[in-house]
């Protein structure tokens, strides 16, 4: 196909945009999104509900459903065997044999990915005979050893669990078991603790950079989540209506968030160390989609913002090696 990409990227999206055609109105949802995943690397979507980061990713594995469309870009991704595809333009089939195979997908909610009426360990097995010519011995042994990868005691037992004799942070361990059996290259993980507990949080937190250094895995993760951000992540894209806004390495954007839309979000983190009497939240609401503001999305709720970031959208330029950010006090006009 001519595609190419250098060693170390697993994934480059450049140029995404995704619409929803609907009664009220076209919904710009990713406009023009780019960003690279590495090997062996966790690259977390930030920013608050309705900016985009879901879609974006749906889009990636063709997820998407009516009335939503895919209208540009490219999503390149390096198979196992080197071979370099487009997946928003591979036919149906190919990529069918790479969903669940070297791509998987950890959904927010672990019950909408299991179905009530089969065990656990037919989930699993399900998903490794999809793709891997397995016999049925075989596959029962390796489902009750990733039961036990993911730290579920007693696998042997709970491999015969239906999904609601499970607790909510063990479906979604088993929901990572799931995704993780036939090793894949990229898993993405969308907001997986955000229905559990802190306590739980963490243990899934620290599971899935366990599972990471184990397989040599890439991960997308999606969160709102700044503190699982800080925990997990090698480097941050921060989206904002439909937009990437900035994007470092996880140390320059918490020591020197740039966009003022960062910078907002970090003050909303709370910080166990200092004592205030509330926290501060960002004035208004995500703009709509179906008619975006001109110019800088986040203007309208940005105190910053001067007449040119009301009427020109601001480009994404590179201020420190490897910080990007679009934003008007950093762009010559």
């Amino acid at each position: 196909m001519g595609m190419s990409l250098d060693e170390k990227t697993v994934l480059k999206v450049k140029d995404l945009d995704v619409r929803f055609y609907t009664y009220a109105g076209v919904v710009h949802a990713v406009s023009k999104v780019s960003f690279d995943v590495y090997e062996k690397e966790v690259v977390s979507l930030v920013g608050e509900t309705g900016c985009g980061k879901t879609v974006t990713t749906r889009a990636i594995t063709r997820l998407i459903e009516s009335p939503g469309r895919i209208v540009g870009g490219s999503a390149l991704f390096r198979r196992r065997n080197g071979e370099v595809i487009d997946l928003l333009k591979i036919p149906d089939e190919e990529l069918r044999k790479i969903r669940g195979n070297e791509i998987a997908y950890v959904f927010q909610d672990p019950s909408s990915a299991l179905d009530p009426l089969y065990t656990i360990g037919y989930h699993i097995i399900e998903t490794i005979k999809a793709h891997r010519p397995v016999d049925k011995k075989t596959m029962k042994e390796e489902a009750v050893k990733l039961l036990k990868q993911v730290l579920i005691p007693h696998a042997e037992l709970r491999v015969k669990n239906y999904p609601h004799e499970l607790s909510g942070g063990m479906r979604q361990r088993a929901v990572i078991a799931t995704a993780i059996a036939n090793k894949p290259r990229l898993l993405i993980a969308d907001e997986p603790t955000t229905n559990l507990d802190v306590t739980v949080q963490a243990q899934i937190l620290e599971l899935l950079k366990d599972l990471q250094k184990q397989y040599g895995m890439s991960i997308i993760l999606i969160t709102h989540n700044l503190g699982v951000v800080a925990e997990t992540s090698d480097r941050v894209y921060v989206m904002y209506a439909g937009k990437v806004v900035e994007h470092s390495n996880v140390f320059e954007l918490f020591e020197r968030p740039l966009h003022p839309y960062t910078q907002m979000l970090l003050k909303a983190v709370p910080n166990p160390l200092k004592k205030i009497e509330r926290l501060e939240s960002i004035p208004g609401t995500v703009p709509s989609l179906i008619n975006p503001p001109p110019g800088c999305r986040f203007a309208p709720r940005c105190p910053l913002a001067k007449d040119v970031c009301k009427e020109k959208e601001p480009p994404i330029i590179e201020v420190e090696p490897g910080h990007h950010v679009a934003c008007w006090l950093y762009a010559r006009r």
